[in-house]
């Protein structure tokens, strides 16, 4: 008599395990695909103001510099702490890449979102560097032609 009753509650505890497993299972690959989308929209809306040039006066413009609030305010809610300390670092650098800091902090924020996203290889800086920006003359900090 014990045996069908110990089976049955066996079948379920395996199959209410199973579901909660499943659900958290479920909800963190939700929340690493919410992190990744906010990261490759940033990067994209960083490339197309760099590529582009659009001005905020044009509609283009505005439109990009509204996209790039929206993934920074999901990055802001996803990321993880180093990549928001990261960000923050290329943040009070002007977010540009005028400077040769300011180039190095967003290679590093870059490094930081690859991290974040399972990625643990840590390419080359210098590389990775010259892969999202171009190369460019050090001293002059100016695309080399």
């Amino acid at each position: 008599m014990l045996i069908p009753i110990f089976s049955i509650f066996g079948l379920i505890l395996g199959a209410v395990l199973q579901f909660y497993f499943t659900q958290y299972l479920d909800n963190k690959k939700h929340q690493r695909d919410l992190k990744v989308k906010a990261y490759i929209d940033y990067l994209q809306c960083v490339s197309e103001q760099a590529n582009l040039g659009y001005s905020i006066d044009t509609i283009e413009g505005r439109q990009i510099f509204a996209r790039t609030a929206d993934s920074k305010c999901r990055i802001s809610l996803y990321g993880s702490p180093s990549v928001i300390s990261a960000f923050s670092s290329f943040e009070k650098l002007g977010a540009n890449f005028r400077t040769l800091e300011a180039r190095e902090s967003f290679t590093k924020l870059v490094s930081e979102m690859r991290k974040d996203t399972g990625d643990k290889s840590d390419p080359n800086k210098i590389e990775l560097e010259t892969l999202l920006l171009g190369l460019r003359d050090k001293k002059q900090n100016s695309p080399i032609k």
